[in-house]
């Protein structure tokens, strides 16, 4: 700094000391007040963003083309996901009916509520979406099992199935006999076992005599779309709503649903937790920075006056940055929100050397006045260069399209001068009315350590040889340093959401990872969807016309014919009939199970029912008569109670009609064709989009058919590109904004060099560290590296400020209030965000790893390789 510059920082210095600092009570009253004023309106007006898709700046190509989706196709923008999961398709649908029709009755919750495949037009005409393969042989199966269906249509009970299955079971040698028993085997058996055992258990018809054995989309998963009320005048705007869908869920799974799961997840939901993960984690994280930082201060102030001072000022001063935040953002976003840590650990850092200088004058025997006087002078330049660069390389980040750090470089690059300026005022203004009077014994064992020695410059040869060997290695490292593109495993894996989430990611059917493309008429859809179709990284397209099915014709035909065979005996199925369970009808099913077995052997299937059997009369004995006859009915009910729905199904199958564009259902059609005559084409991948490299090909291969193919996996590679880039410029900007201020201010290049080496080699060793930790960047912790020029660039600072004034025959380098104040103030920022590590949102975790290591690696380095790399010379070190 040049001379002139630094008697003009002087001269203001002491205007400041005479004519504010004279008038502490009135400062610090004055301060008090408009603190308390800004407080309340950061309070009332400061909200939170959760949105991760806004991280990203709007006005990038890819995101006018997600909100173009949005907004053109705007029912899945803000909703809930319900995936509901029974054991069997009857269960399912039971659970999806039960919840969808309390959900409609929430109206102050729940704005809407959408079943994908549950309405009256799926249930008349689903069969017609079977290929014609598929119909044929359910049309053949309910064929063959009419002799069945008409007995029970007439006695549903244990005997009436029973009596036809052993029936069936001798009829099986035949050579007309084309029903396959052995599903019906397993599942009699099944039911026997869970009844014994006390398990909940139905059987399910429609799996039986449609031939759905398959437990995936559309049988026993099926799903619910939710639009619910958001009240963003709180601050968790979805809190009421879901509490409602939770409740409404436990409610429904009652009696027979109650081994049924209910999944939640979706956009609300996944913000919602993110939220709640973030407040806890920063909660957490606050206490346990202060905690740390509060034990740091103690052992470096020895003083509790100090160290109120220096909490009372980081308290002032972080509701000062709040308020800025409110006025110049208007809100926090969930990288922004972790500014808080950040500032405590800065602002620490300047009361740090602030405090240890005016105590380290107070021990030489000054004044309480002249001691502050003199701390002002001897720190203001040096903190006045720090809060500049360390401005400048949080400012670094404004430029990038990366709006969630760049907000963080707004917010904590100005709270550095609120940092500055509390530091400057509240501070001293606080050690006028409480001036301290510690005990000289504790500076005279500080200067005889080693540890406090100039051992850095002793050794310096071999710090270099050292240093220059950790850089050769870390730089080979740098091959293996990965970045996590996935915003999913940023936040806490153990939410209900993220886990759903991930649990829809295993199954190409359920999985969100699809692209969108939109088109203006049938034929573009046509086109396109023929085009996408031919690329070898898609599995399927979906298209509005996709929901009229092929082959109609041929269909109807079959069904009608069905219908002729089953005859009139679906209209009036009966329920299970009271006392048609008996122990009579279970042994005369044995008995005939038994004829056959010793006659043809008998398979695998009808050998364990006639065991399973056994098992059941044996457990029949050993019970009261009454429990018996329970038992039974409670068997009855297991095997038959869903069957007149499967029937009634059946039934409504056989009523299907030709399908057009015309009679397809209203919410169906919105959400595949807008009003405004825009289609929506959705594409489905071949490969697991987990790897980088299939969800890059994957996208690549569909732009080929639409540069505007859009939805969340060009979301999550742009923005992973974006954010690259952004954390490549802000480095830039960083490394040359500060090397330009400190040439300008400093007025030597060598010094200049000194003060950058620490940050140039933290980096650089940071980078490794994520190599060695098997911590990949990512969205959150990408921004370490910019920031250590933000935080990092005060301990070069200070450190060459004092190497140019150090007496190697009178003191001691590692023990000048400047090293110790480097020493704390590093170490109070580094359990400020150490304390992010522990929180369970991974994003920010990460970022607390990040920087801890960051910051560890710049005291070391300023510490100890600074010294090394300086030009002094001592001949005669103590």
């Amino acid at each position: 700094m040049s001379k002139t510059t630094e008697n003009l920082v002087i001269k203001t210095i002491h205007w400041w000391e005479e004519n504010i600092l004279n008038r502490p009570w009135w400062l610090l009253m004055l301060s008090v007040i408009v603190t308390g004023f800004i407080g309340q309106y950061a309070y009332q007006n400061l909200t939170v963003n959760t949105n991760t898709a806004d991280m990203i700046s709007i006005e990038l190509p890819f995101q006018k083309n997600r909100i173009k989706l949005e907004t053109t196709f705007p029912q899945d923008v803000s909703t809930v996901l319900l995936m509901v999961e029974g054991p069997t398709p009857e269960q399912t649908s039971e659970a999806l009916k039960r919840i969808s029709a309390k959900l409609v009755e929430k109206k102050d919750f729940v704005k809407s509520v959408y079943l994908p495949d549950e309405s009256d037009f799926f249930e008349r005409n689903g069969m017609l979406y079977l290929s014609l393969k598929e119909l044929q042989d359910i049309s053949t199966q309910l064929a063959n099992a009419q002799p069945f269906i008409g007995k029970l249509s007439v006695d549903n009970s244990l005997h009436g199935l029973f009596d036809i299955l052993g029936k069936a079971v001798k009829a099986q040698g035949e050579e007309d006999f084309e029903l396959d028993l052995n599903a019906v085997f397993r599942k009699i058996r099944e039911a026997l076992q869970a009844v014994q055992e006390g398990r909940p258990y139905q059987l399910s018809w429609q799996q039986l005599m449609m031939d759905q054995h398959q437990t995936g989309l559309g049988v026993t998963k099926r799903f619910i779309v939710i639009t619910p009320i958001l009240n963003f005048s709180e601050l968790l705007p979805a809190e009421k709503s879901i509490a409602a869908i939770n409740a409404i869920i436990a409610e429904s799974l009652t009696g027979e649903l109650t081994d049924t799961h209910v999944r939640m997840t979706g956009e609300v939901v996944l913000e919602h937790e993110e939220m709640q993960t973030v407040g806890q984690g920063t909660a957490v994280a606050g206490i346990a920075s202060m905690i740390l930082v509060c034990v740091t201060l103690w052992i470096a102030y020895r003083s509790f006056k100090l160290m109120f001072s220096t909490f009372f000022t980081l308290t002032m001063g972080l509701v000062l940055s709040l308020g800025f935040a409110t006025v110049a953002v208007g809100h926090l976003n969930l990288i922004s929100i972790a500014f808080a840590v950040l500032f405590i650990g800065m602002g620490d850092a300047y009361s740090s050397h602030f405090c240890l200088r005016y105590r380290e004058l107070i021990l030489r025997g000054e004044s309480q006045r002249d001691a502050l006087r003199d701390t002002l002078t001897s720190t203001g330049a040096s903190l006045i260069l720090c809060t500049l660069t360390a401005a400048l390389g949080l400012y670094a980040f404004i430029p990038t399209n990366y709006v969630g750090v760049s907000e963080l470089g707004i917010i904590a690059g100005t709270s550095m001068f609120i940092a500055l300026l509390t530091t400057f005022t509240v501070l001293p203004a606080l050690m006028k009315i409480m001036p301290i009077k510690p005990s000289r014994k504790l500076a005279d064992t500080c200067q005889q350590s080693f540890i406090l020695s100039n051992w850095p410059l002793r050794y310096a040869r071999t710090i270099r040889w050292i240093t220059l060997a950790l850089t050769l290695v870390s730089a080979g490292l740098l091959t293996r340093v990965t970045v996590d593109f996935n915003p999913i495993n940023l936040r806490d894996q153990n939410t209900e959401s993220v886990k759903t989430f991930k649990y829809l990611l295993k199954s190409k059917d359920t999985s969100p990872m699809t692209l969108a493309s939109l088109a203006y008429s049938e034929q573009e859809v046509i086109e396109k969807k023929a085009a996408f179709e031919k690329l070898p990284t898609v599995d399927k397209v979906v298209s509005l016309l996709d929901f009229i099915p092929k082959d109609q014709e041929a269909k109807l035909a079959l069904l009608e014919e069905l219908g002729l065979i089953l005859g009139p005996q679906l209209d009036r199925f009966p329920p299970p009939a009271q006392g048609g369970a008996t122990v009579e009808a279970l042994e005369e099913l044995q008995a005939k199970l038994q004829e056959q077995i010793a006659k043809a052997g008998g398979n695998v299937d009808m050998i364990e029912l006639n065991e399973a059997l056994d098992n059941f009369l044996e457990y029949l004995d050993s019970l009261s008569e009454e429990a018996r006859q329970a038992i039974l009915d409670k068997l009855q009910s297991v095997i038959l109670s869903g069957l007149p729905a499967t029937m009634d199904k059946v039934r409504h199958g056989l009523e299907a009609e030709a399908i057009t564009r015309d009679n397809l259902p209203r919410d169906l059609v919105e959400r595949w064709l807008s009003k405004d005559g825009i289609y929506r084409i959705q594409v489905f991948p071949r490969k697991n989009l987990n790897d980088l490299e299939n969800l890059r090909e994957f996208i690549q291969d569909a732009q080929q058919v639409d540069k505007s193919v859009t939805d969340l996996p060009v979301t999550y590679l742009e923005s992973m590109n974006e954010v690259i880039r952004a954390f490549q410029q802000a480095f830039g900007i960083a490394l040359i904004a500060t090397t330009l201020l400190l040439l300008a201010i400093l007025r030597n290049v060598k010094d200049t060099l000194l003060v950058l080496l620490p940050l140039l080699l933290a980096s650089l060793f940071t980078a490794a560290a994520t190599v060695i930790f098997n911590v990949p960047f990512n969205f959150a912790n990408i921004i370490a590296l910019p920031l250590l020029f933000g935080l990092g660039v005060d301990s070069g600072i200070h450190m060459v400020h004092r190497l140019h004034y150090l007496n190697s025959d009178e003191e001691s380098l590692l023990g000048t209030s400047e090293a110790q104040g480097v020493f704390y103030g590093a170490l109070t920022t580094i359990f400020s965000f150490s304390s992010l590590a522990f929180t369970a949102h991974r994003g920010m975790a990460s970022m607390g790893i990040l920087l801890s290591v960051g910051l560890l690696m710049t005291l070391i380095c300023a510490l100890v390789v600074l010294p090394a790399f300086s030009a002094l010379r001592f001949r005669h070190l103590r």
